[in-house]
């Protein structure tokens, strides 16, 4: 919901073009056509500092040029408004299956983040990008843990993602199946959802599974028989990743796998993985005005009846 301004009447605005002309000729009628009394010399009353009163004076001119500017401006009816979106289709649900195993700590350079600190950076992006998505979050190591149900409160889940701490001092295994199962069962359980075609996860690990009662295969086979797209994304060094796995896992669930080494090519998968999974919003916009021009008059008058209390009582001149 935001505030937003318009002119009903932009027509109306040419009326600025009135106080424009009237300092205008103010200014030809002071500086080219000077009126006055001539005398004999002014070399005794001049003065190298303008006094209070000619500021004032000038002050005053502001005053009136100002006053009758939004005089004139209020003939445009300026309008105030709150504009209000409401999108009609509905997005998919993503969960994002996130390894927080120990591996995850590592330095891939001396200069870069550790490999948790760019995934938890990439995907709070990829999240800020699909408005109108359920998107939750699953995270494993040797276990796994749902740490956000899918919500359209990405701002909830982007503060949770932030806060993913992984302890340097414990040891833990990687247990692939056990979180990817994890993430079909809470898609699952979006029962108002009933095409799981628009259902997805997107897999980031660093390794190899090496744990778990749940086995990598088992998890892709129910994803498999429940029309799920599972995208894995492996990061990190390549002997340390088992590609083939990730690539069956895409492959058999008809999604794709990504090797990304670097943070850059860990943005690129998921902005590949957007724009394959993009879906069009249907919005309807609704704005409610109210008329402000009485406002901005008033104000006008205000300032003009100032000026002219001020030019023609304090600072009136010869």
């Amino acid at each position: 919901m935001t505030t937003i301004y318009r002119l009903e009447n932009p027509l109306g605005l040419l009326f600025l073009l009135i106080p424009i002309f009237v300092i205008i000729i103010f200014f030809l009628n002071k500086k080219i056509f000077k009126r006055g009394a001539s005398i004999s010399g002014v070399s005794d009353i001049t003065s190298k500092k303008p006094s209070f009163k000619i500021i004032g004076y000038n002050f005053s001119i502001i005053l009136l040029f100002i006053g009758m500017s939004l005089m004139a401006f209020s003939l445009s009816k300026p309008q105030s408004g709150i504009k209000k979106e409401r999108y009609i289709t509905q997005g998919i649900d993503i969960m994002i299956v996130l390894d927080v195993s120990g591996s995850m700590l590592i330095k891939d350079s001396l200069i870069s983040p550790t490999r948790i600190d760019i995934a938890k950076s990439i995907i709070s992006g990829f999240i800020d990008k699909r408005k109108g998505d359920r998107i939750g979050l699953v995270i494993f190591e040797s276990t796994s843990m749902v740490k956000c149900p899918a919500t359209l409160n990405h701002s909830l889940l982007k503060g949770i993602i932030s806060k993913i701490y992984i302890d340097p001092n414990k040891r833990s295994s990687t247990a692939i199946g056990l979180g990817l199962a994890s993430g079909i069962n809470r898609l699952l359980k979006l029962t108002d959802n009933k095409s799981n075609s628009s259902k997805i996860i997107i897999l980031v690990t660093d390794g190899a599974n090496n744990t778990g009662e749940i086995s990598p295969e088992a998890a892709t086979n129910m994803a498999v028989s429940e029309n799920i797209k599972v995208y894995t994304v492996g990061i990190g060094q390549d002997e340390e990743i088992d590609m083939e796995l990730l690539e069956d896992i895409a492959k058999k669930t008809n999604a794709k796998f990504f090797y990304a080494k670097t943070s850059v090519e860990l943005g690129n998968a998921f902005n590949e993985i957007d724009r394959l999974e993009k879906v069009e919003m249907e919005s309807i916009e609704f704005a409610r005005f109210n008329n402000i021009g009485y406002n901005v008059a008033m104000l006008g008058i205000i300032l003009l009846a100032i000026g002219i209390f001020l030019n023609s009582l304090f600072f009136r001149r010869l």
